[in-house]
């Protein structure tokens, strides 16, 4: 692997890059109740994985891959709640790095979310174009706050908090993309919006990033 020079496989993603020939859009998530799984789908513990799980490697992408589960503390309107809910979308994001399935992480994003919605929308073009992640680690999130209110009769949630990403390889039809693989990880600071959706029972991110852009954003 190339060095990194301290950049991430998330702002490699957001930029897009020729060989992949990323078009990331900022109108936010589009999802339906008709395109998400089902709850009880990602809380099943008794659905076991029936094959063994195949990491990715420079051979194709990864196989059998476990699905992320959304723990059932994430449907209560509480600072767990929230963090538990924030906690599934960067292993469903995981999931959707290493297969381009990425309806899980749709579960828990709104449609006012522009990055879930690249994120989403990026990995799911990654693998239809015959490309692939292989991922030296998982994601690392450590939670340094939560804060929970009510708000017009609405409960948000804003959580801080340092997420590490691992070092990954990239690759398109079997050709390994030197350039565009980074070698060490990286971490920053993050910040993370949520609102809790009475209708369904579980807090949903309406906006999520580093923290350096949240002020501009907002603006």
């Amino acid at each position: 692997m190339k060095s990194s020079s301290k950049k991430s496989a998330i702002k490699w993603l957001l930029g897009g890059f020729t060989a992949f020939t990323l078009t990331i859009s900022l109108a936010g998530c589009s999802q339906t109740a008709e395109e998400s799984p089902e709850l009880e789908k990602t809380t099943d513990a008794s659905l076991a994985e029936t094959a063994d799980y195949v990491p990715a490697s420079a051979d194709g992408p990864a196989q059998n891959v476990p699905e992320p589960r959304l723990p059932i503390s994430a449907t209560e309107k509480s600072e767990g709640g929230a963090k538990a809910t924030l906690e599934y979308f960067w292993e469903a994001i995981d999931y959707g790095r290493l297969t381009g399935d990425t309806t899980y992480a749709e579960l828990v994003s709104s449609d006012t979310c522009a990055l879930c919605s690249d994120l989403i929308s990026g990995w799911k073009r990654v693998y239809e174009e015959d490309s692939w992640a292989v991922l030296h680690g998982k994601m690392a999130l450590k939670v340094q706050d939560v804060n929970t209110e009510d708000e017009a009769k609405e409960s948000i949630a804003g959580i801080s908090f340092i997420m590490t990403e691992p070092a990954v390889d990239f690759y398109e039809a079997g050709k390994y993309l030197e350039e565009d693989s980074f070698d060490t990880e990286s971490s920053a600071d993050w910040w993370a919006e949520l609102s809790f959706d009475e209708t369904s029972e579980r807090w949903q991110i309406e906006w999520i990033g580093v923290e350096d852009h949240l002020s501009e954003d907002q603006q």
